[in-house]
């Protein structure tokens, strides 16, 4: 005989029956799956909640020498050229509802939008307003205040999305309470329930795409001071957003829970039985499926808005290293303290020695410096094998190094009357004029190919790119390489050289030093001939020091760390840019006038205007044997 458990039918005597149903209640797994409803609701419900009332919850800035100029480029010659944490303080950051200042998506902190403050008071006058406004309060909520307006919608939406998961994570809690306490019947908390957290999953999944796509999207602001802006590239996610990975995940596991372990008939006659190992198995099947599919949809999501291209954020019609040569002291970032560190010193003071290393130096083989370099050793490896690229080219008349016997006082060329300062050996001049209306440049050392006798050394050269340019004269190239140059862009080329090697911030350093490790020059000496002889020309001198080994070029060279030359400095006035890498070619060589006019027409070339570095520049005098570092490295 079997005895249905939820009831027992009592007979009496004659003709009385009774029938007493027994509630047995809900079995196990689908208590549990409420009790894990309830839960996961109030989980959701707190961490919402904190995200909501925290002003940094959802992202905040970059380390500071990881953040780059946020301000139109094209500002920086007004006094424009901030960070963000310059503008909105190094612990900024944004939370769902509101920022840290508690400024929301359309409150203004400044009263009135920046194109507004443009056309009442100007660029000038805002440039000097902004060290004041930075220092005292800074500006905050930037979305509003810069008219970001798509951006402000998607941010509202996002806001609107996490109010939604609030209250519906609340209604949840009550829902399953409700169930687990038999109030309400099966039926109705099995597809009701899974409904609802299937809908709350979708929430919570819209939500993670969309912070992808405002995280990387390129977002226009209707203003001239930052026109546009990638979250980015100046801020990082803080833990708002993974609790929104983690609100998915689990309002996911909770479907599916409700979903497979819970029946239209629990605790009534007859009972639905949950097998329990196939329910699982079938659970993380959809929990699988649905990770799966929320990553493809973030992925796609950031690939969609260029969020991989690191350089999307570049406008192509504007310099990004216009004007990036720094004066004062560099925190790892740019140019802040207002020091004019950059500025020429004194070399000695009171018997002190006031800069670093200098250059250019004495590059004889088994020639060692005076000047202690401590642990400083310069690049040995080629520069192509390093992060460094070309960011420069140009000349100096005669050569700034010392290599005797091949660039000294003892070579010659076309123009033979100039001599350094007291010298007795050519007390003609200490400068040469380049041609009618010309500055006079001062000439450095000279190399010993000049043959005055050979027409290839003095037959004038039409010269169509070059300028103040001689035949059979000696010049020095210099190739000003970077790390944080614009490498592989249509600006890589920067004139003055100062701004290619300075483009990118956040790179070059002085506290720690870092500047001989990310910045180097290659230098190599030529006499120019007017000769067709093809051994004499050199196309493609705008990529480099040309090294080839079978013409003994670029082979013997000298490595050792200096400054930045020129005839603003000499052994009295010091250059403060030191220590970069020198590495220098001993030898000096011959090349056809026609490879450096092709290498001025390649200059001009160039989206930056490099037309002021295609004429020779002055030369500094050899530095002095106590300027010069001690550590040159010798590669043959």
């Amino acid at each position: 005989m079997e005895i249905d458990p939820s009831t027992v039918k009592i007979q009496g005597g004659g003709n009385v029956k009774a029938e007493v149903k027994i509630d047995l209640g809900l079995p196990l797994p689908a208590k549990l799956s409420h009790v894990l409803a309830v839960s996961v609701g109030g989980v959701i419900a707190l961490c919402v909640a904190a995200v909501l009332a925290d002003g940094l919850s959802v992202i905040k800035l970059k380390p500071p020498e990881k953040l780059p100029i946020a301000t139109a480029a094209s500002l920086r010659s007004d006094g424009i050229h901030h960070r963000l944490d310059q503008l909105l303080g190094p612990t900024y950051g944004v939370g769902l509802h509101h920022d840290q200042s508690g400024k929301s998506w359309t409150e203004i902190g400044a009263e009135e939008t920046v194109s507004s403050l443009v056309r009442n008071l100007g660029i000038p006058v805002i440039a000097a307003a902004l060290p004041t406004v930075i220092a005292t309060d800074g500006l905050k909520h930037p979305v509003p205040l810069l008219e970001c307006d798509d951006l402000q919608r998607a941010g509202l939406a996002a806001v609107s999305l996490g109010f939604i998961a609030e209250v519906v994570a609340v209604l949840m809690i009550i829902f399953h309470g409700l169930a687990l306490a038999g109030v309400l019947p099966p039926k109705p908390a099995k597809v009701l329930g899974a409904l609802v957290w299937f809908v709350l999953t979708a929430g919570f999944g819209t939500v993670i795409i969309l912070a992808c796509g405002i995280y990387t999207a390129v977002w226009t602001c209707h203003n001239p001071i930052i026109p546009s802006i990638r979250l980015s590239d100046h801020f990082e996610y803080n833990y708002g957003f993974y609790f929104a990975i983690a609100g998915f995940v689990s309002a996911l596991l909770t479907f599916a829970v409700v979903l497979f372990f819970t029946t239209t008939t629990d605790g009534a006659s007859p009972s639905t039985s949950i097998n329990v190992g196939a329910s699982a198995g079938k659970a993380l099947l959809v929990v699988l499926v649905g990770v799966g599919a929320i990553t493809a949809g973030a992925l796609s999501t950031v690939g969609g808005t260029d969020g991989f291209d690191a350089s999307i954020n570049i406008d192509p019609n504007v310099n990004p290293c216009y004007h990036q040569k720094p004066y004062h002291a560099l925190d790892g970032v740019t140019e802040v303290h207002g020091d004019n560190y950059f500025s020429n010193t004194q070399c000695v003071m009171n018997a002190v020695t006031q800069t670093l290393e200098q250059a250019g130096g004495n590059v004889t083989a088994g020639y060692v410096g005076g000047m202690d370099a401590g642990n400083r050793v310069p690049i040995t490896d080629v520069y192509s094998n390093t992060d460094l690229c070309p960011v420069n080219v140009h000349w100096h008349l005669g050569a700034e190094h010392l290599s005797v016997g091949q660039f000294d006082t003892h070579g010659t060329g076309p123009n033979d009357t100039w001599a350094y300062p007291g010298s007795s050996t050519r007390p003609n001049a200490a400068h040469r004029q380049l041609g009618p209306g010309a500055t006079s440049v001062r000439m450095g050392n000279q190399c010993h190919h000049y043959d005055a006798t050979d027409t290839k050394f003095t037959t004038p050269y039409n010269w169509q790119n070059c300028t103040h340019m001689e035949v059979g004269q000696t010049y020095e190239i210099h190739w000003p390489h970077s790390a944080a140059g614009m490498c592989g862009t249509d600006w890589q080329y920067q004139s003055p050289f100062y701004d290619g090697v300075f483009c990118k911030d956040g790179i070059i350093s002085i506290a720690p030093l870092n500047t001989y490790k990310k910045i180097g020059v290659q230098a190599q000496i030529f006499t120019i001939v007017n000769s067709d002889d093809a051994q004499y020309y050199q196309p493609n001198l705008i990529n480099g020091m040309i090294v080839d080994a079978s013409k003994n070029m670029g082979t013997d060279m000298a490595k050792y760390t200096g400054s930045t030359t020129g005839t603003s400095r000499d052994n009295n006035v010091c250059s403060r840019y030191t220590p970069v890498t020198w590495q220098v070619d001993r030898k000096c060589h011959i090349v056809s006038a026609s490879s450096f006019d092709k290498l001025c027409g390649d200059m001009l070339g160039k989206r930056d205007d490099m037309s002021s570095d295609v004429h020779p520049h002055g030369a500094r005098e050899v530095v002095a044997h106590h300027l010069t570092a001690n550590n040159q490295q010798s590669r043959k």
